[in-house]
């Protein structure tokens, strides 16, 4: 018949329930997606418990066993005629305050000697012999008043007392176990999050040595013959590096900001390429440019054109980049009208594409779940389609 306080860890925006009847219960937090955060204040309280910010951490328990003990109290006293209610109420109270400061102040003395489901019997016990004394002084006016003369009550006592036991055991185990799960869901969260940034900033610090070695080969043999070219070109690829070295240090950037990644990239290898590639980008409007998405979506994509469509193609082509914007997404297209999926990838539908691809794929679903997506398809007039979805914020 007793529950021990509650404590709230604000910092972490969680409920981390003390023990109960023996049973340690692990942190809740609001982070769980089973909690639909409609429901919840901001310490991670459902609203029908937000009272509980009012009052001290030891009181939360005191008001649950009070309530608890109310109730029995009502229940005795439209039981039995002979008794009042001022008096039912006091026994009961009495007996349910004293069980629940016995499991406050001793529980983790008697569980340092005993299991916590052992100690909860002589911490039941003797709770329960102090309030009837309890009772019996201030309902009576004698102490041993329920000991010798009024047995019913002592009885009322004891099956109210394993009563509540078995309930708050109960609902301690169940709130352990979903805990745990919540716990253990989180952790997982926590995993892939971590693996998501220590791949993201690998992806972000590596250009690949050749192209590297081929950029600046090309700037050194344009030095002296096209320096305007050269000190473009040079420009684009400090552009590229400036911008790989410093999104390390960022989890999220601007769709612009992805724009002008890309066309950096783009630059270079038409220069590279020398006449056989072209490319637009379209402009966004203003509030989709400074739309939130993580770093090096595009240029992936980007370089995935290049490589198998622009590049193998003789006569080269033209990679677009446009932007749509509906209710609930944007979607990035970046279009190729160079070899098509038949000549240079396996596979078909969303699966296809290499490591660059797979990379964005698997990030586009530990950040936004089942919410964005990355798909590639044919063009029906020569090329491919890459083609990102991104949720839009609400």
């Amino acid at each position: 018949m007793t529950e021990n306080p509650y404590v709230r860890t604000n910092n972490q925006k969680s409920i981390r329930p003390l023990t109960i009847g023996g049973v340690h219960l692990c942190n809740m937090d609001r982070s769980d997606h089973g909690v639909r955060q409609s429901t919840m204040t901001e310490d991670g309280l459902p609203l029908w418990r937000s009272w509980e910010r009012l009052l001290p951490k030891p009181l939360i328990g005191f008001v649950y066993t009070a309530l608890f003990c109310v109730g029995i109290g009502i229940t005795n006293w439209l039981l039995d005629y002979g008794v009042t209610l001022a008096d039912s109420l006091m026994v009961s109270l009495c007996i349910g305050l004293s069980i629940n400061s016995m499991f406050v102040f001793f529980q983790d003395a008697c569980e340092t000697y005993m299991s916590p489901y052992v100690a909860a019997i002589p911490l039941t016990g003797v709770g329960l012999v102090i309030g009837l004394l309890l009772a019996g002084t201030l309902v009576i006016s004698e102490p041993l008043f329920f000991f010798t003369n009024d047995y019913t009550t002592l009885v009322f006592g004891v099956f109210f007392g394993i009563l509540g036991f078995i309930l708050f055991s109960t609902r301690a185990r169940l709130m352990e176990t979903q805990a745990r799960l919540a716990e253990a869901k989180i952790e997982q969260e926590k995993q892939s999050r971590l693996i998501l940034q220590t791949e993201l900033k690998l992806l972000q610090a590596q250009i690949e040595p050749h192209f590297l070695f081929n950029t600046l080969s090309n700037i050194a043999g344009l030095i002296h013959t096209k320096p305007d070219v050269a000190e473009e070109t040079l420009l684009n690829l400090t552009t590229l590096l400036r911008s790989s070295l410093s999104r390390t240090r960022q989890s999220e950037t601007t769709l612009k900001d992805e724009l002008d990644i890309a066309r950096a990239y783009l630059e270079i290898h038409k220069t590279r390429m020398q006449g056989r590639l072209e490319y637009e980008i379209e402009t966004p409007p203003e509030d989709i440019a400074l739309f939130p998405v993580p770093p090096l979506l595009v240029q992936p994509l980007v370089e995935n054109a290049i490589k198998h469509g622009i590049d193998p193609k003789e006569d080269g082509g033209t990679v677009t980049v446009s932007i749509e914007r509906e209710s609930d997404t944007v979607q990035i297209k970046v279009a190729d009208d160079g070899a098509g999926i038949g000549s240079t990838h396996s596979g078909s539908g969303s699966g296809m594409g290499g490591t660059g691809l797979s990379n964005v794929r698997n990030r586009l679903s530990t950040l936004y779940g089942p919410h964005a997506s990355l798909s590639l398809r044919e063009r029906s007039t020569g090329g491919v389609i890459a083609e990102l979805s991104l949720p839009r914020e609400t």
